[in-house]
């Protein structure tokens, strides 16, 4: 009995301590960045342009609006055509001029709540218990010659984020996403370089993405706007 008894407080001292880690970590993180001001922001207006495997030597600006927690909509623009996606709420639609379709069409139920994701500007690390997710310390993994501390945040269902922390600045030099799209589970990672502060919050102006669905990518930031002047007609889905 005294061994069963010693065994749980060892097990309780241990997930305690894991506990306490995590948050540790993702406290300096938050204070890396800038955090604090996150509860400042309203909306933020994102201008890129983007290099994709897909289209070499093409050069392809995107511009990705957010109103936050609230509606998100990405434009691309590519010979005169522009391919639009946007949330707006619990509803969602898109178009596709590249394939012949001009006409917007409403997105998939999972496709809604994925892209949903994208409305939390401030990401799933920033007050993860209040948005019900859970944190899990897994020890540290070789990024690019770093020994990153990995995080797992499961944020319900099949959903999990996967956060890489440099070990000297605590910044997110990496992130790995599991989510189920139209029932197929896809896994996108993305690394991320040459962080600038705006209004306050450290942005990464570079991101290198590999997304089954997309190819590899990567996306150069040419501007970051915090908080916009918005027309929120631009999220409605526009008539046929």
């Amino acid at each position: 009995m005294k061994n069963v008894f010693s065994t749980a407080i060892a097990l309780f001292i241990a997930f305690s301590a894991q506990a306490q880690n995590v948050d540790a970590l993702i406290n300096k993180h938050l204070e890396a960045i800038g955090a604090d001001n996150w509860s400042k922001v309203e909306a933020v207006k994102m201008e890129s342009s983007i290099t994709a495997q897909a289209a070499p030597g093409m050069e392809i600006p995107m511009t990705m609006t957010i109103v936050n927690n609230k509606s998100a909509r990405i434009d691309v623009t590519v010979m005169g055509m522009t391919q639009s996606t946007c949330v707006n709420g619990a509803s969602g639609w898109a178009n596709n001029p590249f394939m012949g379709q001009t006409d917007p069409e409403p997105l998939t139920a999972d496709q809604v709540t994925n892209m949903k994701d994208m409305t939390d500007l401030s990401g799933p690390l920033f007050g993860y218990k209040e948005k019900g997710y859970t944190a899990e310390y897994l020890g540290t993994e070789d990024v690019e010659g770093v020994e990153a501390h990995k995080i797992k945040i499961s944020m319900g269902g099949s959903k999990m984020h996967y956060s890489f922390l440099d070990p000297e600045n605590f910044l997110e030099i990496k992130t790995i996403k599991v989510e189920k799209v139209d029932g197929q589970e896809v896994e996108a990672s993305s690394t991320y370089s040459d962080f600038r502060k705006v209004n306050g919050i450290l942005f990464p102006f570079s991101i290198e993405q590999n997304n089954p669905m997309m190819g590899a990518t990567v996306t150069k930031m040419t501007k970051i706007t915090v908080n916009p002047t918005l027309d929120m007609a631009i999220f409605n889905m526009p008539s046929k």
